[in-house]
C-alpha cells in the first residue's frame, strides 16, 4: 500500500500519512520497505528475511506496518523482531465479508506479535481487540490544503441533470457498481432525473479535487470499507454524500449537511436518500466543517500517530 513509479495512485493515503507526519515531527526520519504484493505474491515470502535485514541495517526504532498481511515476516520463527512493532489495518485485511480469507487468518495472527494496533472503525476495533491488547481507532486523514471546495458550487436543486461520483473503479467488486447501476436507473424513472456518472479512478490528486469540486454528489454503494478516503476526501471539498452503511461513514456524515448512509443496502433506499440530498432537504452541518470537528485532518491524525510512536518507544 504505496505508491511507485509504475502506479503513483496505490495505496497514496499511506505516502499521505507518511509526508504529513514529516511534515510535523521533522526530527523523524522514515525508511520505507514496499512489499508491492499487489504485483507479485513472492513479496510477502521474501519480507520473512528482508524486513529483518533492512531494520538491522537502517537501525531503525520501530516498525510500522500499513496492511495485516505485510506483517507477515512476524511469523518467521527463526528471527524476532527486537525493535516496537505497530500495524496499521484498512479493511480488508480483517474484515472477512471483502473475501480475502487467507489474508484474514493471517493477520488474525500477525496481530499476536505486534505491540499496538490503528484500526479505522469500532466494528473493526472490536474484531481486533481479539487479537491484540492495545488498539486505536484513527482513520487515515485528509489532506485539507489539498482537498479544498470550490469557490463557487452550483446547486442541484431543481437540475434534471446532476453529475455523480462512483468512487472507484467499476471493475473492484468490492464497491458493488451493479448497486451503483440500480439506484441511477431508478433516479431516472421515479424522480426524472439523469444522473451523468463519473468514475474515479487512475486521477491525480488535483484530479480528484477538481471533480469533487464540479459534482453535484457522491454515490458510494460499497459492500464493505474501512474508513473510505474517497467520502473524507469530499467531504473536505463539501461535496455532499450518500452512501451504504459501511466502515465509520455513519460517524463521518453525522449530523452532515445532504449527506447521509442507508442500511439495508437497498436501491430503492439510496436513491430516496440522493433524491433528498440533491434537493437541498437533509440539514446539518458542512462537510468539511465535520473532518475538523472529528480531528482527521491532516495535522490531528500525524499528532496521535506521533504519540503512539512516543509511547511505544518510551514503554
Amino acid at each position: 500500500m504505496y505508491p511507485t513509479k509504475e502506479n503513483p495512485f496505490y495505496g497514496i493515503f499511506v505516502s499521505e500519512q507518511e509526508k504529513a507526519i514529516k511534515k510535523y515531527y521533522p526530527e523523524l526520519e522514515f525508511g520505507i520497505y514496499n512489499i508491492r504484493g499487489n504485483v507479485d505474491k513472492k513479496g510477502y515470502l521474501r519480507s520473512l528475511i528482508e524486513v529483518y535485514d533492512e531494520i538491522d541495517r537502517g537501525k531503525y526504532d520501530l516498525v510500522h506496518i500499513h496492511y495485516g498481511f505485510s506483517g507477515l515476516f512476524l511469523l518467521n520463527p527463526f528471527r524476532k523482531c527486537k525493535v516496537p512493532v505497530l500495524i496499521t489495518l484498512h479493511g480488508g485485511d480483517i474484515q472477512a465479508e471483502q473475501g480475502k480469507t487467507v489474508q484474514v487468518f493471517f493477520t488474525k495472527k500477525i496481530l499476536k506479535h505486534a505491540d499496538h494496533a490503528i484500526t479505522l472503525n469500532d466494528r473493526m476495533d472490536g474484531l481486533v481487540r481479539q487479537y491484540i491488547k492495545n488498539t486505536t481507532i484513527i482513520p487515515c486523514s485528509t489532506n485539507t490544503n489539498l482537498f479544498v471546495p470550490p469557490v463557487v458550487r452550483d446547486s442541484a436543486i431543481g437540475k434534471k441533470t446532476v453529475t455523480i461520483v462512483f468512487p472507484s473503479a467499476h471493475t473492484r467488486t468490492v464497491k458493488n457498481y451493479p448497486l451503483f447501476c440500480e439506484v441511477v436507473n431508478i433516479m431516472r424513472d421515479k424522480y426524472g432525473i439523469e444522473c451523468i456518472e463519473t468514475e474515479l479512478n487512475n486521477m491525480t490528486r488535483e484530479e480528484v479535487r477538481d471533480l469533487y469540486g464540479c459534482a453535484d454528489a457522491m454515490l458510494m454503494t460499497s459492500i464493505s470499507e474501512g474508513s473510505p478516503q474517497v467520502v473524507k476526501e469530499a467531504m473536505a471539498c463539501n461535496l455532499p454524500v450518500v452512501t451504504t452503511k459501511v466502515g465509520d461513514v455513519d460517524v463521518l456524515l453525522d449530523g452532515v449537511a445532504n449527506s447521509g448512509w442507508v442500511y439495508p443496502h437497498d436501491a430503492n433506499l439510496l436513491a430516496e436518500k440522493l433524491y433528498e440530498s440533491l434537493q437541498g432537504k437533509i440539514a446539518g452541518r458542512s462537510p468539511r466543517e465535520r473532518i475538523f470537528e472529528l480531528g482527521i485532518d491532516d495535522k490531528a491524525v500525524a499528532t496521535k500517530i506521533y504519540n503512539i510512536y512516543i509511547s511505544l518507544l518510551t514503554a
